[in-house]
């Protein structure tokens, strides 16, 4: 049984699919959980970053109820964050590839769900797409928490600038690798409190994956914007 330093499980479970900021957090984690608890085989579990423990005292119970393996990830010492038969609490940065898979070699044979939540700057998360993604499973999923900036936009409960712009860069990041591989991809996003996008792989672990790529937006050209005024498309 998961149990947890700094929050109660059980309120998580009970604040799905509530109101307010914190029902939109346990519903997107819930809908994480219900995922795990789908597959037929006992699921690998990979979380990049910790703190609190919220997601991986969520993801640890949907392992345990399925007899599979979560392996979390953090530069901070939070291995006392909770307590679980099933997890793995790594204190490493979460792009030392070789240490963590020398430490849960378990990992190469294949993960079912990378939840990315830890350092929110975009070649941080480019980096971490191009280590994991290659080791995900053929139907498994990939999903990243904090993706929408709208909570820290200007007039926003959270008005903040520089986090608007960080948030912005990563909603943007998650397109451009979707659009470079939308073949082999599927992708959902869950707004509310600050986002989470899903993709899910329809390719196998053996296919590698095209880098992002920025599609070319049209600019507005006086041609355009003459249309516009005039009510035309």
């Amino acid at each position: 049984m998961v149990e947890t330093r700094h929050y109660d499980l059980q309120s998580v479970f009970a604040a799905a699919g509530g109101p307010g900021a914190f029902g939109k957090h346990a519903t997107q984690l819930m809908e994480l959980h219900r995922r795990i608890c789908s597959l037929e085989v006992p699921p690998i579990v990979l979380e990049c970053g910790v703190h609190k423990g919220f997601s991986s005292g969520v993801l640890a119970d949907a392992c345990e109820r399925t007899g599979g393996r979560l392996v979390s990830l953090d530069i901070a010492d939070c291995s006392a964050a909770i307590q679980s038969d099933c997890w793995t609490f790594i204190q490493t940065d979460d792009t030392d590839q070789e240490r963590i898979l020398h430490e849960a070699p378990f990992l190469k044979q294949g993960i079912d769900l990378v939840f990315i939540d830890s350092w929110h700057a975009v070649r941080h998360v480019r980096r971490q797409l191009e280590l994991w993604y290659p080791y995900v499973r053929q139907s498994g999923w990939l999903a990243f928490h904090d993706v929408d900036p709208t909570p820290y936009m200007r007039g926003q409960p959270e008005d903040n600038r520089d986090s608007e712009i960080v948030w912005r860069d990563i909603w943007q990041l998650v397109q451009d690798f979707f659009y470079a591989n939308e073949d082999d991809l599927l992708l959902e996003y869950h707004l509310g409190d600050k986002g989470m996008a899903i993709m899910q792989k329809l390719a196998s672990m053996s296919k590698p994956p095209n880098p992002p790529r920025r599609l070319k937006a049209r600019r507005v050209s006086f041609y355009s914007l003459a249309r516009r005024l005039r009510g035309r498309n």
